[in-house]
């Protein structure tokens, strides 16, 4: 699966300190680049050995977010979306362009499938942003709930003429859906995998202006129809031509996915990987992350038994529930798998009986399960 360290090595291969202040100048003579304070103070997290992206969004998201840096607010915010869709990029294209690769990789998951039997629903909560649990369930013939209802929205897929050469569907999933708390996950005794991904991801997205969520439905539940659908919604809406001649300019902006829809009007998919960057004032996306924090909290608290695989431990939203998870019961159980780990992080230490390291990477903790 692809991993932060990877990301972090093909950001640094093209992006230094150097080739960011060359990026604002390029920026500054288009009318939007930003003040050289600013452009410093991010420059100092590209060091080779130390950069990290989500350290450096999580900064940016600090920044903009504070008042005391009210004046600078826009370029922290700007930044923040530029380098969240450079993140999202380079995920994506891992998906589409190694989906061989994938295949071939995801045969060795194959310890989900005794999992799955066993639990029934297997839950499982993911921070990646990528399809790749979906696709490893595909592959084994499992079922698998993202928490998205059964209605579904259309969106028209348009040629260099404006005609509708094929639809493609998404699953929705309202404001109301989601301010409910009651996700349409499936209940006890279901066998397949109920997918809670907490930040979004690469096939979800918010409707438009709205605040409702779709997630791209693939036309069959096999693995090369989820590549396929997301490559769709990201490259298949609209044909490049079309594209350039009858959206206006503002339409094409950061972390959004202009379409026609079928009464040929203007409207975006807005990715949820990160807030989109004319959301500066809007509270919409901390928000929609709060109440899926809250739903991991809640279905967390229906299990006893939760492996970490391949998790850093870092996030510190996701600490403090896991944390309040085991000081609720003395018989919940918490095993990190993660290849080279040695002792547990400070927050776990009042915690030694509960607690299990594993140093292993996913597929051989799998394994066990055959």
């Amino acid at each position: 699966m692809p991993l932060r360290a990877d990301i972090n090595a093909e950001i640094l291969t093209w992006l230094s300190r150097a080739s960011l202040r060359k990026l604002n100048a390029t920026w500054r003579a288009r009318g939007f680049g930003h003040a050289d304070e600013v452009i410093e103070e991010v420059a100092c997290f590209f060091t080779e050995g130390a950069f990290d992206y989500e350290a450096v969004l999580a900064h940016l998201e600090r920044r903009y977010l504070d008042d005391q840096f009210k004046s600078c607010a826009e370029s922290y915010h700007a930044l923040y979306a530029w380098l969240a869709q450079v993140v999202s990029q380079l995920l994506y294209r891992r998906q589409v362009e190694r989906r061989d690769g994938f295949r071939e990789g995801l045969q060795y998951f194959e310890g989900i499938v005794p999992l799955v039997r066993d639990n029934r629903p297997l839950w499982i909560f993911s921070l990646n942003h990528d399809v790749l649990v979906e696709c490893i369930a595909a592959l084994f013939g499992i079922e698998s709930n993202c928490g998205f209802s059964s209605k579904t929205v259309a969106l028209p897929c348009r040629n260099q003429a404006g005609d509708i050469v094929a639809t493609l569907t998404a699953e929705l999933l309202t404001d109301a859906d989601m301010a409910s708390g009651a996700l349409p996950f499936c209940v006890p005794g279901w066998p397949g995998i109920n997918l809670l991904k907490l930040y979004g991801g690469l096939d979800i997205f918010a409707l438009g202006e709205t605040r409702d969520l779709i997630r791209i439905k693939p036309a069959d539940e096999t693995f090369d129809a989820i590549i396929d659908a997301l490559q769709i919604a990201n490259e298949g809406l609209l044909d490049p031509a079309l594209l350039a001649g009858l959206l206006p300019d503002t339409l094409a902006v950061t972390n959004k996915i202009p379409y026609l829809d079928e009464n040929n009007q203007p409207r975006v998919l807005v990715r949820t990987l990160r807030a989109s960057a004319d959301r500066l004032t809007d509270p919409f996306p901390q928000l929609m992350q709060r109440r899926r924090m809250e739903y991991f909290r809640g279905s967390l608290a229906q299990v006893d038994c939760l492996a970490a695989i391949g998790y850093s431990l870092t996030d510190a939203a996701v600490n403090e529930i896991v944390r309040e998870w085991l000081e609720g019961s003395g018989r919940r159980r918490l095993e990190i798998v993660l290849p080279g780990i040695k002792e547990a992080p400070a927050f776990l230490v009042p915690f030694p009986e509960q607690v299990t390291l594993t140093p292993a990477s996913a597929t051989t903790y799998l394994e066990r399960f055959l």
